[in-house]
């Protein structure tokens, strides 16, 4: 990705950059007087540096609407970001689906492709399939800046640790298997979930969350303080099958006794948020709110996207290179 220094080593110029961007960014247009008050940046330099990231493909000057009353004199020159200069996606391989939705640069999903799996299929069959789905979900969507790979598992540094649902699948190395054309980055299923529903679902504005995907098998993830917490070894919620109803409510009670959020939002399609809205408010100090995603079957590849995006706000909106 084009840095925003347009080759100038100046801080300074840098950091008026991303104050420039970062206006843009937040509006659907804006007039050169509104972006310099938004900025706080002198006129001349933002006329500068909305010509330099013209040149990237990251800005564009708005041309007067043909149908607009003409203005007594000059035109206002205006400006807008260019979502559609590049592209993020985000890829659920799962014991159940491949899914890949693709978005522009502010997140709108723009492209989206779907193959459905069985748990039993081999690794290099459910790779295969991954692949498929990314290629079509891709396709016609040009400059892919970062892709988000989300799995069943513990995944740390990009690598299933550990991996038992799925044949073959401990050990795999995500980045390998589907970077070459642009960086990718990985997360357990259930985390990345849960900040689909930060991002976009029940959660959104709440920064202390327990979420629980609860099928066949029963994980958590835990948003504290608006960032999500993986563990020391990034096992944080990962927990084997359950036997009973019981136990299940019995777990996330216990759960949230421990974290004191305020929402509990429950995902993965079991009817399970009134027993447990019961068995907290029996059990907790204080009132937790319960709600149910409304995400479906999108929450994984949600997360993945959002992780993605995430890399690519750092990379236009950080003064120091992003590792």
């Amino acid at each position: 990705m084009a840095r925003l220094s347009g080759g100038d080593p100046s801080l300074l110029r840098r950091l008026n950059a991303i104050a420039v961007l970062r206006a843009l960014y937040a509006a659907e247009e804006l007039t050169l007087a509104e972006l310099v008050k938004a900025s706080e940046v002198s006129r001349p330099t933002v006329e500068e540096i909305a010509a330099d990231l013209g040149g990237q493909g990251l800005v564009e000057e708005v041309p007067l609407s043909p149908d607009a009353p003409r203005p007594v004199g000059r035109p206002a020159k205006r400006y807008r970001f260019r979502p559609e200069a590049g592209h993020v996606a985000g890829l659920e391989v799962g014991p159940h689906q491949a899914l890949c939705l693709v978005a522009d640069l502010r997140g709108e999903v723009v492209g989206r492709a779907r193959a459905e799996l069985t748990p039993e299929l081999d690794a290099p069959g459910r790779l295969a399939t991954a692949h498929q789905v990314l290629g079509a979900a891709v396709a016609g969507h040009a400059n892919l800046r970062v892709l988000g790979v989300g799995t069943t598992g513990v995944v740390s540094g990009g690598k299933v640790v550990h991996g038992d649902r799925l044949p073959g699948w401990t050990g795999l190395d995500l980045p390998a298997e589907f970077g070459g054309g642009c960086p990718v980055l990985a997360g357990n299923d259930t985390k990345l979930a849960t900040l689909a529903e930060h991002w976009r679902g029940a959660a959104h504005g709440v920064d202390d969350v327990v979420y629980v995907r609860a099928g066949r098998t029963v994980s958590l993830g835990l948003l504290l303080g608006g960032k999500l917490h993986d563990g020391h070894n990034g096992a944080a919620g990962e927990i084997r099958a359950l036997e009973r109803t019981g136990g299940f409510l019995e777990l996330v009670a216990a759960t949230v006794l421990t974290v004191d959020p305020q929402l509990v939002v429950i995902g993965g399609g079991l009817a399970l948020t009134a027993p447990l809205r019961t068995e907290l408010a029996r059990l907790c100090l204080f009132p937790v709110r319960v709600e149910t995603s409304m995400l479906g079957e999108d929450s994984v590849a949600l997360g993945a996207l959002r992780l993605a995006l995430g890399r690519v706000e750092r990379e236009l909106f950080s003064v120091a290179d992003v590792a």
